[in-house]
């Protein structure tokens, strides 16, 4: 009999293709030795082929499919379907997805038995493969213990967000993705949860296929963008007393990364990661 204590949380907007919605779920349901309820949020009006689809996975008892007319956000849908998730008694862990990305059939697995076995853990991310562009990566590992990435979050983000799975504690103590930043709502939550001294762990197994399209960079270049992250990360440098000359500069550096061409960018990111 296949597990049942794994809810996986996801969001879908306008911009999101059906083709990569289909793998994204897909991928989801024929996960090895699990069988984990879905909940989907439809943020806004979506295209009538997406709706249709979506709409059509109600005979899936597995799915539960949230229809919003208004576009509220990525954080607001989170904290919506993790509201509906702590109803459900039966469920210990909460896992991300991307409506874009692909999830390795022994991702949820993997996570859960490292969770069942690490208690202290209360995030645990996976590495991944990026495809979609020529600055994709074959293969992103990110820092594995909590002290490595307590010091790495100064300046960079922790975790690749969707290959994330939280125990239900994280939310049951009260914590929620935060809606006033207009940075990315992950980087900020990253930021608090460590202030408040939750422990953080990568796997090094690529357990996702992280995708990448031409106008990535296009959506994160800008210099409200560069302001809200650099202001972030200085606040956080100070409360968790991680102060030093290298994390300053690397911190001001984001102006620099944020007010590139895209073109430019895209470089960077690919040679300086």
């Amino acid at each position: 009999m296949k597990i049942n204590d794994i809810a996986v949380i996801m969001s879908i907007y306008k911009n999101d293709k059906l083709e990569h919605i289909n793998s994204a779920i897909l991928s989801i349901l024929q996960q090895t030795d699990i069988s984990p309820l879905l909940y989907i949020y439809i943020d806004g009006t979506v295209s009538l082929d997406v709706y249709n689809y979506l709409d059509s996975l109600n005979e899936n008892t597995n799915i539960h499919v949230t229809k919003v007319n208004e576009n509220k956000g990525l954080a607001y849908a989170l904290n919506y379907l993790i509201d509906k998730i702590l109803l459900d008694k039966n469920i210990k862990y909460i896992a991300r997805m991307d409506s874009d990305d692909i999830s390795m059939p022994s991702r949820l697995n993997t996570q859960r038995n490292f969770l069942e076995n690490n208690l202290s853990i209360d995030i645990l991310g996976t590495g991944c493969e990026e495809f979609g562009t020529p600055y994709a990566l074959k293969k992103k590992i990110l820092p594995i213990s909590h002290d490595e990435l307590a010091n790495f979050s100064i300046t960079r983000c922790p975790f690749i967000h969707p290959s994330v799975m939280f125990r239900r504690r994280v939310f049951e103590q009260g914590n929620r993705y935060p809606t006033h930043t207009c940075f990315t709502e992950d980087m900020a939550f990253w930021l608090e949860l460590l202030y408040k001294n939750y422990k953080f762990h990568n796997l090094p197994d690529v357990l996702l296929r992280y995708r990448l399209e031409e106008n990535t960079m296009a959506r994160r270049a800008g210099l409200s963008k560069a302001k809200s992250e650099v202001s972030l990360r200085l606040g956080y440098m100070f409360l968790l007393d991680k102060f030093s000359l290298k994390n300053m500069l690397l911190i001001y550096s984001r102006y620099c990364f944020h007010l590139l061409p895209p073109k430019i960018m895209s470089l960077a990111y690919k040679y300086l990661r």
